[in-house]
Parts: structure tokens; sequence; C-alpha cells
């Protein structure tokens, strides 16, 4: 097993891993209890739409075209580039993967449920879209040299990461390990192309 390789390995193995927990597990230990404590701290009102709504035309092509202009600050060329990928497969892929796993949407027999989320749960697509967009961003700029730029973009991203994964939980969209897992998966596909692109 060579050192180039060791980026990609991780990112199959973590796929593997929590693509079969998604797949065969409707949800994993603590999920529950993770998401009642979360939803008894974070408020569910008008901010969740408001978040969401960054995932719909024209929002979402306002995203991507700051994240592809932050990438290329920070990454140059090479960096824009292996986003731009990552978007563009994400937008291809994200929604159809979910046939892939399955997995039910949160019962409101188990934790509070707004409205009727349809659809399957894992993986959070509107997650895979934070993941390539500031998930990206944030793993482009924390190799880029420090900068009161780099500081402020980096505390920006993780902001946006966490409050995406709680716009999901909240509204009991979806399962804390749906969230985890999403950024798992991404993030490190995307961490082993940015190695992979630099070499």
């Amino acid at each position: 097993m060579s050192a180039r390789s060791m980026p990609l390995l991780v990112a199959a193995a973590v796929t593997v891993v929590v693509g079969a927990a998604a797949a065969f597990l409707p949800s994993l230990p603590g999920d529950v209890a993770v998401a009642r404590v979360i939803q008894s701290i974070v408020p569910n009102g008008g901010w969740v739409p408001a978040v969401i709504t960054t995932a719909y035309a024209p929002q979402k092509l306002v995203l991507m075209l700051l994240a592809v202009v932050a990438a290329f600050y920070f990454g140059g060329v090479r960096g824009a580039l292996v986003l731009v990928i990552a978007i563009a497969v994400e937008q291809s892929f994200g929604e159809g993967s979910k046939q892939l796993f399955t997995r039910p949407r949160p019962s409101p027999e188990l934790i509070a449920v707004t409205g009727s989320p349809s659809g399957f749960s894992f993986p959070s697509t509107f997650v895979t879209l934070y993941s390539v967009t500031f998930g990206g961003v944030l793993l482009i700029a924390a190799r880029a040299a420090r900068s009161t730029a780099r500081t402020a973009v980096l505390g920006v991203c993780a902001a946006a990461l966490v409050v995406a994964g709680l716009a999901r939980v909240v509204p009991g969209a979806h399962w804390p390990s749906d969230v985890l897992g999403t950024y798992a998966i991404c993030l490190t596909w995307l961490h082993a192309a940015l190695v992979m692109g630099r070499r």
C-alpha cells in the first residue's frame, strides 16, 4: 500500500462502512437521543426554510459560483477544477445515490418531524451540496498560506457546515447519522481528489 493511494483507500473504506450502515440500519444507536437533544436546544423556526432555499436555483448557482471563485483564490486553477468536478458529480448523482441505500426518513413516532419529508434519508442531498461548496473551500483554504482572509473563510465554512447539518436534523428531515455520514463520505473523497490533484 503506497502513501499515494492512501487517501483513496480511506475514502473508499469510509464509503463502504458508512454506506453499509445506512443501507442496513434505519438509524444508528444514539440517533434518536441526539436528534431529540438538538431539537430541544435549537429552535425550529423561519431560519430553517431560509437556509434550505439556498439549495434551489438561483441561490444554489450563486453559492456554487462563490465556492469556485474562493477555490481559485486559495487553490489556483487546480483547486477550482477539483471543485467544479465535485459540484458536477454532486449535481448529477447526489439525488440518485439515495436509491443505493433506501434508508427511510425519521419516524414522527420517534422525533418531531415538520411536514411530510418524502424520498429516502441518506445521503442528504442538501448536505452533499454544502459538502462540495463550503466543505470543498474549507479543505482548499486549509492548505493555503496563513492569512486573515484564510482564517475568516475557514470560520465561515465551518459554521455553514454546522448550520446546514442542523437545518436537516431540527425539522426531523434527517437523522444526525445521515448528516455526519454524508459529510464523511463527501469530504474524504474531496480530500483524496485534492491530494491526488496536487501530486
